[in-house]
């Protein structure tokens, strides 16, 4: 009789990442507003220290207040905690380490920090960064960052343009372009809501008035004096 002997190779799961990210991913506000935004990470080999290397438009965005750790690592004994902001080499360089100094070593996931930041200029501020982190025996953990954004100040559309009037007996036709963009050259988050004005012309001018708003490219007016009116839209955040 043979024998045969079947053996199965289990071949090991290749390592994934952990990731660092914030919460919340995207903050609003305006200028002088201060936010308060919290890095986590995934779940992770046990951990002895970290550096997160922060890079971001510090003349829009600025540190408010010294980062301070988060619940994951803020207990745990021996922890030396630090952070570097503004160094002249690096202006828009943001650095923010742990290194536990004992034999207390923590796992994600968890919040690892918070940072408090203040507004100083409009505009949409994406957030990039480097992560290290590594293992009580000094080897590196895999990482990965999710990038947060800052959008600073409204939204305020640009004014439609090509409009254009086609008059069909009792009632004009009133067509134009659509917004996509505010005034500082950001895409709109959302499509814009449109008031049209009317003015009469004769037989004696008056000033422009609200008639109606709408979120379409196109505006038919009933109520128009055949070539006695004339017509104004301007774009608004919803």
């Amino acid at each position: 009789m043979i024998i045969v002997v079947l053996a199965v190779l289990k071949l090991a799961a290749p390592s994934i990442a952990t990731e660092l990210y914030f919460q919340p991913d995207s903050s609003f506000g305006l200028i002088g507003d201060t936010v308060t935004v919290s890095a986590y990470i995934t779940a992770s080999d046990t951990v002895r220290g970290f550096t997160v290397y922060m890079y971001y438009d510090t003349t829009l965005v600025d540190l408010a207040a010294a980062p301070v750790p988060g619940s994951l690592i803020s207990s745990v004994p021996g922890l030396d905690f630090r952070f570097a902001d503004h160094i002249v080499s690096a202006p828009n360089w943001l650095e923010v380490g742990a290194t536990i100094f004992g034999g207390t070593y923590w796992a994600g996931p968890g919040e690892l920090f918070r940072l408090r930041l203040v507004y100083r200029g409009c505009g949409d501020v994406p957030m990039n960064a480097d992560v290290e982190l590594w293992r009580p025996n000094g080897s590196y953990i895999p990482g990965t960052f999710n990038p947060p954004v800052f959008l600073i100040c409204d939204r305020v559309p640009q004014a439609p343009d090509s409009l254009t009037i086609q008059w069909t007996g009792s009632a004009a036709e009133l067509h134009w372009r659509a917004v996509m963009f505010d005034t500082l050259g950001r895409a709109l988050i959302e499509p814009p809501l449109y008031r049209v004005y009317r003015s009469t012309i004769a037989p004696i001018p008056g000033p422009y008035a609200a008639i109606d708003s709408t979120t379409s490219l196109f505006y038919l007016d009933v109520n128009a004096h055949d070539d006695q009116s004339e017509y104004r839209v301007d774009a608004h955040g919803q």
